[in-house]
């Protein structure tokens, strides 16, 4: 088994995220839709097992080596096959490494600081060969998600009406497997992992929809049937946790990563077709430490669908602001991947068009934004203003480099990049515009998405 580890030293980077609503995370960006807007996929928790009351920004991804004492031991066990999505092979049943990663007890392992919207990078440091652990561009080493007034809530309003069944959705960029739930809080309580967990979604039907078009064509889906797990497997118990429909390729530990090839999937695919369709790793197979895709095979890998659930939303919830929480628990890696997003709640009126566009310009806005402090910089690169002309820090997954003047077309809005389009020349958001149009204004600040 020597050369499986040696397979996942290298880092592994770009992950996974809600985009439907709009992640925080993503300052608005549409840049690698769905998989990791703007570098969304990034905010994680690293090093944490079932049953371990912390993270430890460590962990190992093979063998199993739990990051506390007393673990706990998993609910969902090495034979129940239908609920597992890494590690099926009755050949490596000695080696059962993700015994004690998230996906075999949902819910039970616990996150750095209790932080539940992720934190940049997944720890407080740069994460260790095969840790995975870089911060985004424009977000600090370990800024924690659910604090940050660098990715504040979005300028786009997103409205849900309590009582109604509503759209949520998440991309994948690395396909760790495991599975994922969606969870509420409200928005003048501390976001904590208590608070979500007080406030589980439950699905309103028993299919996830593939969805193509970047994550966003609502005419183009396809219907999977979805596998559930709930009772006394998941915490809270008697929630419902949904299993990653997506299979990884069936190469041992790896499962596809860092461009090893994908001879076929780890469990039968609902879906018609092959990598990077019906299953595969993702464009994340592209993003190892000393692995380089040309603009060509990182189309090739990059998933260009999102996964679509309908979730109910709770008649009797009072109205106000609350913060939408996505947590992924895998099963491949010692890793839960987090990320929120915000929305008002009415008792009646329209709400939000699902997938609705967003302008980017949190990004460029907030004050404290990425490229906040640019305004007054559009016509001179001297001094301070030197800052927003250049690629910003962070790993940007698969994406351009970032800077926030620049790159903009002729109007100052960003470009429309995709994946296959030349990845080495900057990207700019569309800063320019934005200020320009004066979405910026105080006036602007309950800017809603249009409604139905």
């Amino acid at each position: 088994m020597k050369f499986l580890v040696a397979s996942l030293t290298a880092t592994a980077t770009g992950h996974g995220v809600i985009y439907e609503p709009p992640s925080r995370q993503s300052g608005g960006l549409k840049i690698l839709m769905p998989a990791c807007p703007g570098g969304s996929c990034l905010w994680f928790n690293q090093g944490t097992s079932i049953g371990c009351p912390d993270a430890t920004g460590g962990g190992d991804v093979f063998p199993d080596k739990p990051v506390c004492k007393n673990p706990a031991e998993p609910t969902i066990a090495w034979g129940e096959k239908e609920l597992r999505t890494y590690a099926l092979n009755p050949l490596y049943r000695l080696e059962d490494y993700t015994k004690h990663h998230p996906w075999r007890y949902p819910g039970s392992a616990g996150l750095a600081g209790g932080d539940p919207c992720g934190i940049a990078g997944g720890w407080y440091t740069k994460g260790a060969a095969g840790n995975g652990g870089e911060a985004p561009p424009g977000a600090p080493q370990g800024e924690p998600g659910s604090t940050s007034d660098i990715f504040p809530k979005l300028i786009e309003k997103t409205v849900w009406v309590a009582g109604t069944t509503v759209e949520v959705a998440w991309g994948i960029t690395a396909n760790h497997g495991g599975g994922y739930q969606y969870r509420l809080c409200p928005a003048n309580q501390k976001i904590t992992e208590d608070c979500f967990q007080s406030h589980p979604l439950d699905f309103a039907e028993d299919v996830t929809y593939v969805q193509y078009g970047h994550g966003l064509d609502v005419n183009n889906r396809t219907t999977i049937p979805a596998v559930t797990v709930t009772g006394d497997k998941v915490v809270p118990a008697g929630s419902t946790w949904r299993k990653n429909p997506i299979p990884p390729c069936d190469i041992p530990v790896s499962g596809g990563a860092l461009k090893t090839g994908c001879p076929g999937p780890t469990f039968k695919s609902a879906l018609p077709g092959g990598p990077g369709d019906a299953y595969g790793f993702g464009g994340g197979s592209c993003q190892g430490e000393g692995v380089h895709c040309t603009p060509a095979q990182f189309q090739k890998q990059n998933f260009d669908f999102g996964l679509v659930d309908k979730v109910k939303i709770p008649a009797n919830l009072p109205e106000g602001e609350y913060v939408v929480g996505f947590r992924w628990e895998s099963e491949q890696t010692p890793q839960v991947w987090s990320s929120c997003s915000d929305v008002t709640i009415k008792q009646s009126g329209p709400a939000t068009k699902p997938f609705a566009p967003t302008t980017g310009c949190t990004f460029c806005c907030a004050a404290k934004a990425p490229c906040g402090n640019c305004t007054e910089c559009t016509d001179t690169k001297e001094g301070a203003c030197g800052y927003c002309w250049e690629p910003l820090k962070g790993y940007a997954p698969g994406i351009p480099p970032i800077a926030c003047l620049g790159h903009e077309d002729s109007a100052g809005k960003a470009i429309d990049w995709q994946p296959g389009d030349d990845d080495q020349t900057p990207w700019s958001p569309g800063c320019s515009s934005c200020w320009k149009d004066g979405m910026c204004e105080e006036n602007f600040r309950d800017f809603e998405s249009t409604v139905v």
